[in-house]
């Protein structure tokens, strides 16, 4: 497994920046009046949605033969390098 790479090999590919950039600007300009512990369960709830939504449209595209995505993420990607990379994201936008 590489750190870095495409989507299905590594735990972070180039969709990593547009994680940071995403939950960057979520806390900064909606999350930031909010307390440490209300925004943070907030960006947890989003960030599980958000890759519930993925996982969903990939195993719709097993299905019906649609084109969603054109490789599967592996699960250090999905469960480890997208929540990590939003958690920078979003603390880098609360913070400063």
């Amino acid at each position: 497994m590489k750190l870095f790479g495409k989507k299905s090999e590594a735990i972070f590919d180039f969709w990593s920046f547009g994680h940071i950039c995403f939950y960057f600007l979520l806390a900064k300009f909606f999350l930031k009046p909010l307390s440490l512990e209300h925004a943070l369960l907030i960006f947890v709830a989003i960030a599980y949605i958000w890759e519930f939504i993925e996982r969903t449209l990939e195993s719709y595209d097993q299905k019906r033969k649609k084109i969603f995505f054109k490789e599967k993420e592996c699960w250090m990607n999905r469960y480890v390098g997208d929540l990590l990379s939003g958690l920078f994201g979003f603390l880098m936008g609360y913070f400063f």
